[in-house]
């Protein structure tokens, strides 16, 4: 029996598997006698730069040089579709997973996930890093009902310039019984005491809900 959470992680928007764990160093170091992470790369990359990935995309070009933009209230989601496919299979064949950790766009991807109860039946727990929901049109579906049985943490920034405080709120609002630290900083994932505890009490709870002790 593994005595540590498993936790699946997913980058932001124009970043990787190995940029998020470069990113996460500090934090994971802190809670390395809780949880194992797993890192994995969005399959869509951004066009012209380097070991920069999308889960998905808000332009209908995705060569452009602006394929995705989180405050778009577009109508169009190319890579979505095969995103949600490729966690799918990710899940049934590296799982099981308790929990998954993500940030921003990765986020973003995580909540709609969530959503779709049939997709995460083995996961208890998400920590969300500067989350959001998805202003895309056809993804307002995956918030017309409150997200049960996933118990959530969601941090985010006080001066955050990319994805606002009120953004991060909305999403929380879509999980019952949701946990929000808001912290001073900005789009970042914070390495600060109070983040470090707040997270590792997080994980501390859901290791013994695990093993029965809670």
């Amino acid at each position: 029996m593994n005595q540590k959470l498993r936790i699946l992680c997913l980058h932001g928007y124009r970043q990787s598997d190995k940029s998020f764990r470069e990113k996460t160093g500090g934090l994971r170091k802190a809670l390395k006698s809780v949880a194992e992470f797993d890192f994995i790369r969005a399959p869509h990359s951004v066009h012209g730069e380097e070991d920069s990935f999308s889960w998905f995309y808000s332009n209908p070009d995705t060569h452009h040089v602006e394929s995705y933009k989180c405050l778009d209230r577009s109508v169009s989601d190319p890579g979505f579709t095969e995103s949600v496919t490729f966690l799918k299979e990710h899940l049934q064949a590296e799982g099981p997973y308790d929990g998954i950790m993500a940030f921003s766009q990765g986020a973003c991807m995580a909540g709609m996930m969530c959503a779709m109860t049939e997709s995460v039946a083995s996961l208890r727990f998400v920590v969300f890093f500067c989350g959001f929901r998805s202003r895309i049109v056809k993804h307002d579906c995956y918030y017309e009902t409150p997200i049960k049985g996933i118990r959530s943490l969601h941090v985010f920034g006080e001066t955050d310039n990319v994805i606002p405080t009120d953004m991060s709120v909305r999403l929380a609002e879509c999980f019952e019984g949701a946990t929000s630290y808001c912290h001073p900083g900005g789009h970042f994932v914070p390495t600060s005491a109070p983040v470090r505890n707040k997270v590792k009490d997080f994980l501390l709870t859901e290791l013994k809900l695990k093993h029965g002790l809670e």
